[in-house]
């Protein structure tokens, strides 16, 4: 068909389904009339809230477990006499269907709501950069309190039009377990070292890749839950602090973070320690992590549940392989700058947000240029 614009309302309508991005689907529906007329009104998710509930007596775990699903987007204004400007948010999909804004690195979920605002997407361009799942679930701690509780999972769909998934973790199981929506339940995996506390996820093709805090890597093959582990060619050094695992275009790397003592690593204002990174890349073929010099001139973005990155020429300004942390101890607001940290590999040290101009914009909750009052 030679004009676009006499395709078949019920194909428009079917393609509109499928749109699994907020700001995709606005751009699809701003084609022209035909296409808005013809597409979905507004997004919604494309599956239900996706349950996974504990068994009963879970160690005072109720049963009513969940994935909440966020998205990361960058925001690029389009340019002035200054450049573009840059701005990082996360928005999540709540259980009744609200949808919450914060900061990539807040955990609080806090809503954003003084004062409302509205992008103008003629002016902007929104790029969704990342995924993030989390579980979460009620605790009871035996005397009729009742707690919210989030815990570490990796997350994949199991077809292709998004509605069965699959979820690996161990929040509150003694090993590593899965949940299949096609089993509605969980299944504790057949591991040699069934005490391991997994402590990263990533998916990468169609396999769960999971490290454990001895440095042990755990691979997960969801169809029949088969499970192979391996170590590292490179002895796990002592001075390995914490870890992270996530997707960099189309490798998965290990990240992770050193420091000469556990007292060096216990004290908050980490720019004034020996704190350095090391980054290694999945060789599947061998089994086995290669270290590497850099990250192909990237940024990488280290969250609690989520970790991503992208090229560093995507933003203006900002520094090839390098690593943006947040505070880890918890000790300071995780919205604010002091929070978050800057490592570069050509520096060999840690620095602040605050000492990098072209970053500090890229934080906080909106700033000017992006609201619109509504």
């Amino acid at each position: 068909m030679e004009n676009w614009s006499e395709l078949p309302s019920e194909i428009i309508h079917s393609i509109s389904l499928r749109i699994d991005n907020l700001f995709d689907l606005i751009h699809f529906r701003s084609v022209c009339s035909f296409w808005r007329s013809s597409s979905l009104l507004k997004f919604r998710p494309l599956t239900s809230p996706r349950y996974c509930p504990f068994p009963i007596d879970s160690s005072g775990c109720g049963d009513d477990c969940y994935v909440s699903s966020s998205r990361v987007y960058l925001v690029k204004s389009s340019s002035d006499h200054n450049g573009p400007r840059y701005w990082l948010f996360k928005l999540r999909e709540t259980e009744n269907g609200d949808i919450v804004l914060s900061n990539f690195f807040e955990r609080s979920y806090c809503r954003y709501v003084n004062p409302p605002f509205s992008l103008d997407l003629l002016r902007c361009q929104v790029i969704e950069l990342a995924q993030e799942h989390v579980a979460c679930y009620t605790w009871s701690d035996g005397f009729q309190n009742l707690f919210q509780e989030e815990g570490r999972i990796g997350f994949m769909s199991l077809d292709a039009d998004n509605n069965e998934f699959m979820v690996l973790g161990n929040s509150i199981f003694p090993a590593p377990t899965v949940y299949r929506s096609t089993d509605e339940r969980w299944t504790e995996l057949q591991i040699t070292y069934p005490d391991a506390i997994l402590e990263a996820i990533v998916s990468y093709k169609s396999k769960f890749y999971a490290i454990d805090v001895t440095g042990r890597t755990i691979v997960v093959e969801p169809t029949y839950l088969q499970v192979t582990t391996f170590q590292q060619s490179r002895p796990c050094d002592k001075k390995t602090r914490k870890r992270w695992l996530l997707n960099s275009g189309d490798k998965v790397l290990l990240v992770e973070m050193w420091s000469e003592s556990h007292a060096n690593f216990s004290i908050p204002d980490i720019r004034e320690e020996k704190i350095w990174f090391q980054v290694s890349e999945l060789d599947v073929e061998r089994r086995d992590w290669n270290q590497v010099e850099d990250v192909d001139g990237r940024v990488l973005f280290l969250g609690q549940y989520c970790s991503f990155s992208c090229l560093a020429t995507e933003i203006q300004g900002f520094r090839g392989n390098s690593i943006i942390f947040p505070d880890l101890w918890g000790l300071t607001n995780s919205i604010e700058h002091e929070s978050i940290h800057v490592y570069e590999f050509s520096e060999q040290g840690v620095s602040s947000v605050e000492d990098i101009p072209e970053y500090v914009e890229l934080f906080p909750f909106p700033t000017d240029w992006v609201i619109s009052n509504a």
